[in-house]
């Protein structure tokens, strides 16, 4: 029988945590987001501020959580205290505490914390973070880990590993929209490599992984590892832009310091698709669902 108790998002604010909200309504799930504004309270709209020390008690129906909210900016990641504070020891309490108040957990991590050096890493292969987010990531699904064999609830937990998402607003594609519409060209770097999703599918896959409840690590990602100039060529042919109005360039070229510069993306999803059914994103497919 499905489980009909709520979801609840937590970083419903964030391009994950809104767009998993839709594909939870689009399924005709109940759902709650949680947001630290106050100015967006209301009945489905929960407050939940990990620098506060005020306590998250989950509404009474809800039955399943995905901790989405967490601080990604890379360069606050290396400077501020803070964000380490954030990663490695308010998210892992807070997923303690719903771990407690007995719902299922989905906490969300990245495809940095393996480094970047090996092509398609699989669900369980070991870590190797190169910046301090992905250690601080690589640290958190560690306490995390502990949390939840010390409660005993390894059952209701997995940890979903994400690579790059994209939606039309996403740096640089409005830049290269509006220069198209005008017939200017536009300079895409070849040497920065991602395996990029939308974040529609992105949302609708982890409403899948809600809906299945599968437990451990899980990997969701772009079925290739391609450049800046490759992603600008799929949206090109999808918009009938001519090809002589994308120029390769580089970062490198450019002077354009990168704080983490991959050779490889994507993530292995072997166990994720036996599981779950869900398979890697094409890049044709990202380019359709961002255009559409």
């Amino acid at each position: 029988m499905a489980d009909t108790k709520a979801y609840i998002v937590v970083g419903a604010d964030s391009l994950v945590g809104g767009n998993l909200l839709k594909a939870l309504a689009r399924r005709g799930l109940p759902a709650y987001g949680t947001t630290r504004r106050r100015d967006r309270l209301g009945p489905e709209r929960l407050f939940l501020d990990f620098e506060s020390a005020e306590p998250f008690s989950a509404p009474a129906d809800a039955g399943y959580a995905f901790v989405v909210a967490a601080a990604t900016n890379y360069d606050r990641c290396e400077k501020d205290p803070l964000a380490r504070v954030i990663n490695e020891e308010l998210t892992p309490r807070m997923i303690a505490s719903l771990l407690r108040q007995g719902l299922f957990v989905t906490f969300i991590s990245t495809n940095s914390v393996f480094g970047g050096e090996r092509a398609w890493p699989h669900e369980d292969a070991p870590h190797d973070p190169q910046i301090p987010y992905a250690a601080q990531k690589s640290r958190a699904e560690a306490v995390v880990h502990a949390y939840a064999r010390e409660l005993g609830t390894e059952d209701r937990l997995n940890i979903v590993r994400l690579t790059k998402i994209l939606d039309a607003s996403t740096s640089p594609l409005p830049a290269w929209f509006a220069a198209w519409e005008r017939g200017e060209a536009v300079e895409p770097f070849s040497d920065l490599i991602f395996a990029p999703m939308s974040a529609t599918f992105v949302g609708e896959a982890l409403a899948t992984v809600g809906e299945k409840r599968v437990a451990g690590h899980l990997h969701l990602s772009g079925a290739e590892n391609v450049s800046y100039v490759d992603l600008a060529q799929a949206f090109a042919r999808r918009k009938n832009v001519p090809a002589d109005l994308i120029r390769p360039s580089s970062a490198t070229a450019k002077g354009i310091h990168i704080a983490f510069k991959p050779r490889f993306s994507g993530l292995g999803m072997p166990s994720t698709t036996a599981l779950t059914g869900l398979r890697p994103q094409s890049l044709d497919e990202v380019a359709a669902d961002i255009i559409r």
